[in-house]
C-alpha cells in the first residue's frame, strides 16, 4: 500500500513566500524551510500569516486608505477660521441610498511598478503654478491680449494666498474681475486647446448670452481655469488658485441643489484633467470618481437614439431625476459628457494604477448603451449590441475617415484599458483574453489612415502604438513591442515647436511607458538575458530613450506631469 502523503502537503498559502515566488515546493518548515535552507536563502524565508481576503476586501481597503488620504490633505488645507467642520468633498451623494453599490466592486487597475506617483504627491494642495512667460510667440493676435483685451489693475487682481484654501470658496468670484473681452479671451483660448481636455460639447452657449440654456458657473469657471492654465501669461497664472476654488465651491453648491447637474459632470471632468497634468493624482482621481458616478446616476451611460438596442437592452431608469433633453444639441452635449469622463477614468485610472470607477460589467445598472459620439444631427443605427461590445469584437464598421474625431479617441481610450490588463493574462498567443485584445487593437489600427501629421490622430496613433506595447512588453525581443515603440518615436520627430503645446496630456503617459520598456531592454541585453547579438536593438532603444527623455522634458514646459516622468526616465537610465 502506498504511504499517504497528504501530511506532506501544504494548505493553500502557507508556503513561505520565497518559495511562493519561485513556484517551488516548500515544506513549511519554520523558521526556514529546506528550500531555503538548501538554497542558501535563510534570510528571505517569511511567511505570510494574515487571513487570506477576498477581491472586494482588498478594494475595499484600498479605497478607505485613498479616503484617509484624502482627509489628511484636507485637514493640511483647513483654513485657520473659526468653522470648525472640514471643506465639502465635491460629491456628496450618497451612492448606496441612490442604489449605486452595484458599482463599488470596481475591477483594480493594474499596477504598475513604474507608478507614476505615489500618494503622497498631492500632499502640496495649492493649485500648481503654469509656466510663466509667454511661450505662444508664433501665434496670431488671439493669443496676445495687449491692447485689445483689458487687463485689470494690479488693485484688483485677486490675492493667491486669500484663495489658497481648497475648500472655501473665494471671497468675489473671479471672473467679476475680468472685462468682457478678458473673458472672450480666455474663452477662445480654452477653445484652442478644449481637444486636450477631450471637452466637444457645443461652445453655442458659452458664446451666445441669448441662448435660453445658461451653462452652470462651475463650469465656466473650470473652463476658465484652463483657460489660465494654457494662457502661460503671468497675470492668468495668478489666477488659477482663485478659479480653482471657486469651481470647487460652485460645483458643491450645485450638488445641493441639484442644479444642472449634467454641467457639473463636465465641470469635475475638468478639474479632473487639471489636477491629472499637474501630477496631483489623488485629487484627480477624486474628482473623475465623483464624475463618473454623477454622470451614472445621471443615466448618462444610457442615452441611446436608436430602438433598436432598446429592444434587446433596456434602458434603465435614471437613478437621479434629470429632464429629457431639449434638442439635439443638449442630447448630445450629454452624449459628449459622458465619454470625455469615461476616457479620463480609461486613461488616467490605468495610468495611475487606481480602480476603474467605472467598472466593466455586463449587468443593467453598469452596462454602457450611450452611442459614440458624433456630429450634431448625424445619428447612424446603433446596432443590436451596447458600443463598447460591438467595437471590441468587430462588429463596428465604420473606418476610421468616417468617424467622429472624439469617438476614434474614445475607442482608443477603451482599448488602452483592455489592453492594460496583459498583466493579468499574459501574453500568451493561446491565451483568449490576449487574442481577444490584440485582435481588437490590431482591427482598430488597421483603420487609422497614415497621416504626414495631425494634432487629433497623433493622440490616436500614439494611444494604439502604446495599446501593442501593453500586449508585447512581456515579450521584449520578438520585435513587436519594440517596432510599436519606434513608431512612437518616428511620430515625436514630427513635432513642430508650435505643436507642443496642443499635445493630449495622457501622450506623456505612453511616453514613459515606452521609455520603461526601451530601459528593460537595454537591461536585459546587458546581462545576456537573450541569446544572440543584440547590439542593433540596444542602439535602437537607445536612440529612441534620447527622443522621449527630450520630449518630455520639452513637453514638460506645458504640461507638469511630463516634467516629473522625464526626471525618472533620467534617474532610471543611471
Amino acid at each position: 500500500m502506498p504511504p499517504h502523503k497528504s501530511e506532506n502537503t501544504l494548505r493553500r498559502g502557507t508556503a513561505c513566500l520565497s518559495c511562493r515566488k519561485r513556484k517551488l515546493k516548500c515544506d513549511g518548515t519554520r523558521p526556514v524551510c529546506r528550500q531555503c535552507t538548501k538554497m542558501n536563502r535563510g534570510h528571505t524565508c517569511e511567511y505570510d500569516d494574515k487571513q487570506r481576503k477576498s477581491r472586494t476586501q482588498l478594494l475595499k481597503e484600498q479605497l478607505s486608505q485613498l479616503e484617509r488620504r484624502l482627509h489628511e490633505l484636507e485637514s493640511k488645507s483647513k483654513s485657520s477660521s473659526s468653522s470648525p467642520a472640514p471643506p465639502s468633498p465635491p460629491f456628496q451623494y450618497d451612492f448606496e441610498s441612490f442604489g449605486l453599490e452595484a458599482f463599488n466592486d470596481a475591477p483594480v487597475a493594474s499596477s504598475s511598478k513604474y507608478s507614476l506617483v505615489n500618494a503622497t504627491s498631492s500632499s502640496d494642495t495649492s493649485p500648481s503654478p503654469t509656466p510663466s512667460g509667454s511661450r505662444l510667440a508664433n501665434q496670431s493676435a488671439l493669443f496676445h491680449p495687449g491692447d485689445k483685451y483689458w487687463l485689470p489693475s494690479e488693485s484688483s487682481r485677486p490675492s493667491s494666498a486669500s484663495n489658497s484654501v481648497l475648500g472655501a470658496p473665494s471671497q468675489v468670484d473671479p471672473r467679476v474681475s475680468l472685462s468682457p473681452r478678458a473673458r472672450r479671451y480666455l474663452l477662445d483660448v480654452f477653445m484652442n486647446h478644449r481637444h486636450q481636455c477631450w471637452f466637444y460639447a457645443s461652445m453655442d452657449r458659452f458664446l451666445n448670452s441669448s441662448l435660453n440654456q445658461e451653462p452652470h458657473p462651475a463650469l465656466i469657471n473650470a473652463m476658465y481655469l484652463l483657460a489660465c492654465h494654457f494662457a502661460h501669461m503671468p497675470f492668468y497664472s495668478e489666477m488659477i488658485p482663485a478659479f480653482f476654488v471657486q469651481t470647487q465651491h460652485e460645483i458643491n453648491a450645485a450638488l445641493d441643489t441639484s442644479d444642472r447637474l449634467a454641467d457639473i459632470v463636465q465641470a469635475s471632468s475638468l478639474l479632473a484633467i487639471y489636477l491629472y497634468m499637474n501630477n496631483r493624482v489623488v485629487e484627480g482621481y477624486r474628482h473623475t470618481f465623483s464624475a463618473v458616478r454623477l454622470a451614472i446616476g445621471l443615466g448618462l451611460h444610457q442615452i441611446s437614439t436608436s430602438n433598436t438596442i432598446a429592444k434587446v437592452y433596456p434602458r434603465q431608469t435614471p437613478l437621479i431625476p434629470i429632464a429629457p433633453p431639449r434638442d439635439a444639441r443638449e442630447l448630445s452635449d450629454r452624449i459628449f459628457a459622458f465619454w470625455q469622463v469615461f476616457m479620463i477614468d480609461r486613461c488616467w485610472s490605468v495610468a495611475n494604477g487606481l480602480p476603474l470607477a467605472l467598472p466593466d460589467k455586463n449587468t443593467p445598472q453598469c452596462r454602457i448603451l450611450t452611442r459614440w459620439p458624433s456630429a450634431l444631427g448625424h445619428w447612424p443605427d446603433d446596432g443590436f449590441q451596447p458600443p463598447i461590445q460591438s467595437f471590441f469584437d468587430g462588429l463596428d464598421t465604420l473606418g476610421a475617415s468616417e468617424q467622429f474625431m472624439p469617438a476614434l479617441k474614445a475607442k482608443a481610450a477603451a482599448l488602452y484599458e483592455l489592453t492594460s490588463r496583459s498583466k493579468t493574462f499574459g501574453s500568451d498567443p493561446n491565451d483568449w483574453a490576449y487574442c481577444f485584445a490584440e485582435a481588437a487593437v490590431q482591427r482598430f489600427s488597421s483603420t487609422i489612415p497614415s497621416l504626414t501629421f495631425d494634432r487629433d490622430y497623433f493622440m490616436v496613433q500614439t494611444v494604439i502604438y502604446t495599446s501593442f506595447v501593453h500586449l508585447q512588453r512581456h515579450v521584449l525581443f520578438d520585435g513587436r513591442a519594440l517596432k510599436a515603440g519606434n513608431s512612437i518615436v518616428q511620430l515625436i520627430l514630427q513635432l513642430r515647436d508650435a505643436d507642443w503645446q496642443y499635445l493630449d496630456p495622457i501622450i506623456s503617459v505612453c511616453w514613459f511607458t515606452v521609455a520603461e520598456m526601451f530601459i528593460c531592454a537595454i537591461m536585459s541585453a546587458k546581462v545576456d538575458a537573450f541569446a544572440g547579438d543584440v547590439s542593433n536593438i540596444v542602439s535602437v532603444c537607445t536612440s529612441g530613450l534620447d527622443v522621449l527623455s527630450h520630449a518630455l522634458t520639452t513637453y514638460g514646459a506645458y504640461c507638469p506631469l511630463s516634467g516629473d516622468l522625464a526626471l525618472k526616465v533620467e534617474l532610471a537610465r543611471g
